[in-house]
């Protein structure tokens, strides 16, 4: 078994198990309740991990997180609420001023 991901979210920690095993790569997780002791132990001790059984799947894996963190990191343009005409970062799904739901989804600013 090698290691392949941690993290302190243990959503995140599950979520990429499920899809590493969703391609048919066996994984398990370590420390998956310890994040409820964090600050009693170090926190890098209590972060959740994913080890990959077969380390001949490790390469495969460690392809497939390294897209899914790029992939999370994508930004969005800006954009300008219909409602109230203020500028929205793309990273927001609503209009911070009015709470808006925008019209269209989000390709660039608008004037």
């Amino acid at each position: 078994m090698k290691k392949i991901y941690s993290n302190n979210n243990i959503a995140l920690v599950w979520h990429v198990k499920n899809m590493l095993e969703h391609q048919g790569i066996e994984a398990k997780t370590r420390n998956g309740s310890l994040y409820s002791v964090a600050g009693e132990l170090p926190v890098t001790e209590c972060m959740g991990e994913v080890w990959v059984v077969n380390a001949l799947n490790y390469q495969t894996a460690e392809r497939m997180i390294s897209e899914m963190e790029l992939a999370s990191l994508a930004e969005f343009d800006a954009w300008v609420c219909h409602v109230c005409h203020e500028e929205v970062e793309g990273s927001f799904a609503v209009c911070w001023n009015c709470q808006a739901a925008p019209k269209e989804p989000a390709t660039g600013v608008t004037e």
